[in-house]
């Protein structure tokens, strides 16, 4: 073999690979489907979302108990995210010789607003079944006073809630 056959066909095989390469184009998928492949995949989190929320509602209904939430500490003003900001309320319920303690968030200012404080008493609805379950109406003050020194268990959401409190 000469080397302008040797040449020819180095050519011949560089053009053959520029061809493959030139007529495998990738498709795009449109916006359209891009959504659409979006919301398929989102669409069982927000469903899953709607049920698990009105299964709370229901449980709240029907399967709940009447109490009295006391107002142990405010913060106001405090950061949700990195450009948000809320309001958190702690507060305790007593059940069965033990006290609950929970958290409460509210929209900035609300604290404010319906001017809440400390060891102010509101009537509350909480499931049984789950103390975590429950609906603190701000706008029912009672004018009771609910002391937690005298009972010896004391429920907390986390350590971090606790070390909060105390």
């Amino acid at each position: 073999m000469s080397t302008c056959e040797t040449n020819q066909s180095l050519i011949y095989i560089i053009n053959m690979t520029k061809r493959k390469k030139k007529s495998k184009k990738i498709k795009q998928t449109s916006s359209i489907k891009k959504i659409g492949y979006i919301s398929l995949l989102f669409a069982p989190l927000f469903i899953f979302i709607y049920i698990n929320g009105k299964k709370r509602k229901e449980k709240l209904i029907n399967n709940s108990f009447t109490t009295y939430g006391t107002v142990e500490k405010l913060n106001k003003n405090t950061m949700k995210g990195k450009t948000t900001r809320k309001d958190v309320v702690y507060f305790y319920f007593v059940q069965n010789d033990t006290v609950f303690h929970k958290i409460k968030d509210l929209s900035k200012g609300v604290i404010a607003k319906l001017r809440i404080k400390n060891n102010d008493c509101f009537e509350m609805k909480v499931v049984k079944s789950d103390y975590g379950i429950f609906d603190i109406n701000f706008n029912l003050k009672k004018d009771t006073i609910i002391d937690k020194t005298k009972y010896k268990t004391q429920m907390y959401n986390t350590f971090i809630h606790r070390n909060i409190i105390e």
